[in-house]
């Protein structure tokens, strides 16, 4: 039977809104303009899960970096856990590159896990993102509960070689920085530890209070409060120089553990391709944000020394630099896990 005019011309609709649902959103997309951006919300997300110091310095700067960007400007932060934090980083790698998807990731996302992990992490943190800003560096610090009675990094390596191994260590997801900062120090200190992964940095304090684990190492800012009222006690930092808020504690090389120098970042990427106006736009309003005096001094609180002074291109050698760091330490410890 023939079709009627309008039936084939429904027919003809119908076939083209097959097509179109077929196809990639970023092929019928127009690219950002620096001009109209942002005419949205954008998304910062942080592969950590709440409470973390990843989810910190995401929260403080998709606070303050708004009103720098304009009076249209909104950022909202989105946790996206997962896979020792490559999750959130794979879903901003593939994102659409127009500068509403950002990821403020740590030395754990964007060093070790690719060092460590690359098929879990198939990604070069510098080649596979368009950076935008260094938010901050930091030392490490070396923990334990205040009520193990352990006072001294001597007193915590005789209690690992005694337990033979039995006792362990905390860190926020296998392949992190904090998996490979223990592990690192296991291996120069000659103190066995077993790795216990625990869901995101705001559960690894929890842990050492209930005593499920006897240490971790981990960045201050996760762990600050605890330290401070007295509930966790911090042995060492894991940094060449002493850390300016605690300058009565030592760094692990002045214990005795000679040879350890580790630390970690955060930084500000998005995906691979994102139009440089864009890229410049969100580099200035990071610094911006930096440079407040409330953000400025509640990362220096939290063990955090802010940047103010990064450029895309800047963050972009910072990276290189870093993940090539971070390949040694992982064949230094023998921890790649592909």
């Amino acid at each position: 039977m023939r079709k009627s005019l309008k039936e084939l011309r429904l027919g003809r609709r119908a076939w083209a809104g097959t097509l179109l649902s077929l196809t990639p959103m970023a092929a019928v997309s127009k690219p950002a303009k620096a001009s109209d951006y942002p005419s949205s919300t954008i998304t910062v997300t942080v592969p950590f899960a709440p409470a973390g110091a990843t989810d910190l310095a995401g929260r403080l700067l998709a606070e303050k970096m708004g009103p720098a960007l304009g009076p249209r400007a909104r950022l909202v932060v989105e946790n996206k856990p997962g896979a020792g934090s490559a999750l959130g980083a794979e879903y901003v790698r593939r994102a659409r590159p127009d500068g509403y998807t950002l990821l403020v990731g740590s030395a754990s996302t964007l060093g070790v896990a690719p060092a460590a992990q690359p098929k879990i992490a198939p990604y070069d943190p510098a080649e596979d993102f368009t950076p935008v800003a260094v938010i901050g560096t930091s030392a490490l610090g070396l923990v334990v509960p205040t009520a193990s009675g352990i006072n001294t990094v001597q007193e915590l390596v005789a209690r690992l070689r005694k337990g033979e191994g039995r006792d362990g260590y905390a860190s926020s997801g296998v392949g992190g920085i904090g998996h490979l900062a223990a592990s690192l120090f296991s291996k120069l200190a000659d103190a066995p530890a077993t790795h216990i992964p625990y869901r995101g940095g705001g559960s690894v304090p929890e842990a050492l209070l209930k005593q499920e684990v006897l240490f971790t190492i981990d960045q201050i800012a996760s762990v600050v409060g605890q330290i401070r009222d007295g509930a966790l006690k911090l042995l060492a930092v894991t940094t060449t120089s002493r850390e300016r808020s605690f300058p009565d504690v030592p760094t692990l090389q002045e214990a005795g553990v000679e040879g350890y120098e580790l630390s970690t970042w955060t930084v500000m990427v998005g995906p691979k391709g994102m139009p440089e106006e864009i890229a410049q736009a969100l580099n200035r309003a990071a610094n911006l944000a930096l440079a407040d005096p409330v953000v400025n001094r509640r990362l220096t609180e939290s063990g955090t020394d802010p940047r103010q002074d990064s450029t895309p291109e800047s963050t972009r050698e910072f990276l290189r630099e870093e993940f090539a760091r971070f390949r040694r330490v992982v064949e230094t410890t023998g921890m790649r896990m592909d």
